[in-house]
């Protein structure tokens, strides 16, 4: 949230200090209910996710049973040692039964686990970054804290691995590590590639909720939890903006590339037609897609805002002593 010292007269005059803490007050008790809602086999599954020392993953399904099937299938060749858990909060019923049928007839590495989530209490559409929000407070109090994994990792559900990699490496030496977004001064992990460290993060109140008054979205608000006392370039993962060639008449789209995982449906804006190319480009050649990946050049003067655009992502306690010191800020 912006401190009160920074709103304007004329913002105050039109009550926007009040109105956007009304607002994030109601978005908190819609939290805090939801949150106490139960999934269909919760307390097994945590039992099944507990005492894992490596690395694990998580990623909520939306609506898009093809991205979790080709997400499973990059994993299984790019990152086999990192169970998957995919936290289904499609809206649509049949959705969540093709979601369900893939994730039971996955078979080898990675493990695969599925969560049914109870339905989150908003819409999609322009309330998706909440409704993804919501989501993710409900898997961090449910599934992560009582499972507390040695790492945890925030997975977009059309995000897909390119090369081999250990995700747990990447918080060796840091709390956190992913895709850094900024605003407003502020900055902070999307949570469509964020990978923490529990012990040192686990015990923070974190909240994956959005902070609209200082610009930032899903995940916004641990900007105040945890983010604000970190060095933001120890976080901060590579990305660059790539085009993908459609081996099916060579036509290319523009998508992000971050720490070797390739944003496959939100970077070109392309919908499913975007990911379908992105899909057909892997299964020709998984091996050697990344490769065959063309950078893009920013525009003279204006690469950081192409780049950010690009994306396409919508995705009170202390941090405490236990955070790492290799990534707090000084002075």
């Amino acid at each position: 949230m912006r401190q009160l010292k920074h709103y304007a007269p004329h913002e105050w005059l039109r009550g926007v200090p009040f109105a956007q803490r009304l607002r994030r007050a109601r978005n908190v008790v819609v939290d805090r209910i939801y949150r106490r809602r139960s999934a269909p086999g919760q307390t097994e599954l945590v039992q099944r996710l507990s005492g894992h020392d490596g690395a694990m993953a998580f990623t909520v399904a939306f609506n898009m049973p093809e991205a979790i099937e080709l997400l499973l299938a990059a994993m299984a060749r790019f990152v086999p040692d990192t169970p998957l858990v995919v936290c289904d909060n499609s809206s649509d019923p049949e959705a969540r039964l093709r979601n369900a049928a893939i994730c039971a007839a996955h078979v080898g590495a990675p493990a695969v686990f599925y969560c049914d989530m109870p339905p989150v209490p908003i819409k999609g559409g322009r309330n998706g970054s909440r409704s993804h929000a919501v989501a993710l407070n409900w898997i961090f109090h449910n599934l992560i804290r009582p499972a507390a994994p040695r790492v945890f990792a925030l997975l977009d559900h059309d995000l897909l691995p390119l090369q081999r990699m250990d995700l747990g490496s990447r918080v060796d030496d840091v709390p956190c590590y992913g895709m850094v977004r900024e605003a407003e001064g502020a900055w902070y992990l999307w949570p469509g590639y964020s990978v923490f460290n529990f012990s040192e993060v686990g015990h923070l109140p974190l909240d994956f909720g959005t902070d609209t008054p200082l610009g930032l979205d899903t995940g916004g608000q641990n900007w105040s939890v945890l983010y604000n006392r970190l060095g933001r370039a120890a976080c901060t993962a590579p990305m660059k903006p790539m085009y993908v060639i459609d081996p099916r008449d060579n036509s290319q789209d523009h998508h992000l590339l971050v720490d070797g995982w390739l944003h496959a449906g939100g970077a070109g804006h392309g919908g499913a037609g975007a990911f379908a190319a992105v899909r057909r480009a892997y299964e020709a050649d998984p091996e050697g897609l990344l490769a065959a990946l063309v950078p893009i050049p920013p525009p003279r003067g204006k690469g950081r805002k192409r780049t950010e655009s690009l994306d396409g992502a919508t995705g009170g306690q202390k941090a405490g002593s236990s955070l790492s010191e290799k990534a707090i800020t000084r002075g």
